[in-house]
């Protein structure tokens, strides 16, 4: 069962990640249309995936990078819930309005996770 989720996790974060690089327009798109409950459970995802990310570090042979890449998660989303959602949400609209090369940037970055995620399993 926790295979299957890693494996949901990992290809929705990997498909949405590449639309991302293909249509950097899209970031803008769903930054603007996330309520509160979108919020709420894309930040509380980025702090479990976070956790993942730290709990099979040492079973991988690059364990220095999952535990980095674990820590900015979990911090990423004790940040969102931090800040709260109108800031969060300015936030987020105001970095997809940007620099396209940035949104592609950030979009490898998640296939990257995402491939990470994929290879925990």
């Amino acid at each position: 069962m926790v295979k299957l989720i890693l494996w949901v996790l990992g290809l929705t974060i990997v498909v949405l990640s590449l639309a991302i690089i293909v249509q950097p327009q899209l970031a803008r798109s769903i930054s603007e249309r996330l309520n509160e409950t979108g919020y709420a459970v894309s930040a509380w995802a980025r702090i479990v995936i976070g956790l993942i990310l730290l709990l099979i570090a040492d079973t991988r042979a690059w364990n220095v990078l999952f535990n980095a890449l674990g820590v900015l998660v979990v911090l990423a989303g004790a940040y969102m819930l931090h800040i709260g959602f109108e800031r969060s949400k300015a936030l987020a609209i105001k970095i997809s309005e940007g620099n396209e090369t940035f949104l592609r940037i950030s979009g490898a970055i998640g296939v990257l996770l995402g491939l990470m995620l994929l290879s925990a399993s």
